[in-house]
């Protein structure tokens, strides 16, 4: 199951920025500044059954999270996408909850590090 895994692997995101920290934590406040509205945007889409702004917000939301090295929300969002633009109806609604519930975990951990800085 997704939830098992690690939110993210820091140590290979830091690697992915050449250990820069400070644009580790401006990308983490842009991304915790965003997230809603790209929850919000898929939710919306998924109300709507918009699949194409649905597959759209999906691949945003899969591509920002890859700059955190953050499996487990890639992973969901890359499911939602795919699911959107298989038209899979029926897999929609548990590929959107669990997009969300894996951008909040990863929203979570990156205002954890913002606020008390990087684990030693």
């Amino acid at each position: 199951m997704i939830e098992s895994q690690a939110v993210m692997d820091l140590p290979a995101a830091l690697d992915r920025l050449d250990g820069d920290q400070e644009l580790f934590l401006t990308l983490a406040e842009l991304f915790v500044e965003r997230s809603g509205q790209a929850l919000d945007a898929i939710q919306t889409a998924f109300s709507a059954q918009d699949l194409p702004v649905l597959v759209k917000e999906a691949h945003k939301l899969k591509g920002s999270a890859m700059e955190f090295c953050a499996r487990p929300a890639v992973a969901a969002a890359a499911h939602l996408e795919e699911s959107a633009r298989k038209a899979a109806v029926q897999d929609l609604p548990a590929a959107a909850e669990q997009a969300r519930t894996e951008v909040q975990r990863l929203t979570a951990a990156l205002r954890e590090i913002m606020e008390k800085g990087f684990p030693s």
